[in-house]
């Protein structure tokens, strides 16, 4: 099976309309305008798409933050400018992001649910998702509506998921926009914008058994195994618009294969005239071993 695993594409729009600028939408739009919006270049989403539908995926999985500051015609571009790869919603998932969930009208009026509540088996987190008889994607939420980034899971949401484990898949993909970890590289940057609780649902996490875990929020791609959760492997997929002067962060996505109980993924990068190719992980019997320890990258 061979997944593309996409996160965190930005979708913008500058918003000067008071009525839309009384939350903290005022904040977003700022941002954009001191520099945010030169850093996710939207001219080349169609690039993306495009080499997405080129490596001919079973299945489509994008783990939020397809818009900045959650407004309808941040949604409506997103869903345009993807139309070609979300054609099949049987073969895409779709999970928000804080970015999602940016404003409490945004909530309120389940802007991400009338966009692309398609893509989910169910409208409320948490869902369990069959991709075949072995494999599925476990669905978790904790955006919030809240002037920081921080993400929050609910108890209900970490109790009624622990119940949907309990007879677990063979291969089980967690879903969940925020990272509960992350390389070192990256720590210091996910810490004031982690999950409020991300320590008990690590907790949790220990006890599942061998799980990817793809996630965003962070924009850079990896594949690592947390210390604290040795039976996880980690995907960041990145964002695959962002702009990378430096190179250490290039933009683009995951494409995940699993075969039996091995698992390979690779990143594919966007190097400003093309793109490449670069292994992340090779991890041989990953769903067959207790403890895997796989060779990675990040």
């Amino acid at each position: 099976m061979r997944i593309i695993h996409l996160s965190d594409i930005h979708v913008w729009r500058y918003e000067f309309n008071p009525i839309h600028l009384l939350n903290k939408r005022a904040v977003g739009v700022f941002s954009l305008v001191v520099g945010r919006a030169r850093k996710f270049r939207l001219e080349r989403l169609h690039e993306v798409v495009a080499r997405v539908l080129s490596r001919s995926p079973d299945h489509i999985l994008i783990t939020g933050d397809l818009t900045t500051t959650a407004l309808s015609a941040e949604f409506r571009e997103a869903r345009g400018a993807l139309a070609d790869l979300l054609a099949d919603p049987s073969r895409v998932t779709v999970i928000p992001g804080n970015h999602d969930r940016y404003t409490n009208g945004s909530v309120r009026y389940r802007q991400f649910e009338t966009w692309f509540g398609a893509y989910a088996p169910e409208l409320d987190y948490p869902w369990l998702r069959r991709l075949d008889e072995d494999t599925a994607i476990l669905g978790l939420d904790p955006t919030r509506a809240h002037l920081s980034a921080r993400g929050n899971l609910p108890p209900i949401q970490l109790n009624q998921a622990r119940e949907l484990v309990q007879e677990r898949p063979r291969r089980l993909i967690v879903a969940c926009h925020y990272p509960v970890a992350a390389p070192l590289p990256y720590v210091s940057e996910l810490a004031p914008k982690r999950m409020k609780n991300a320590a008990e649902v690590a907790s949790w996490l220990q006890g599942v058994g061998p799980h990817l875990y793809c996630c965003g929020h962070v924009h850079a791609a990896w594949a690592f195994v947390p210390e604290s959760i040795p039976n996880q492997l980690c995907l960041n997929a990145g964002a695959p618009l962002l702009r990378d002067p430096t190179g250490l962060r290039p933009p683009g996505f995951l494409e995940i294969e699993l075969q039996g109980d091995d698992v390979n993924v690779a990143h594919h990068a966007w190097t400003g005239t093309d793109w490449s190719l670069r292994p992340l992980t090779q991890s041989p019997n990953f769903y067959g071993a207790r403890q895997p320890a796989p060779t990675h990258a990040s």
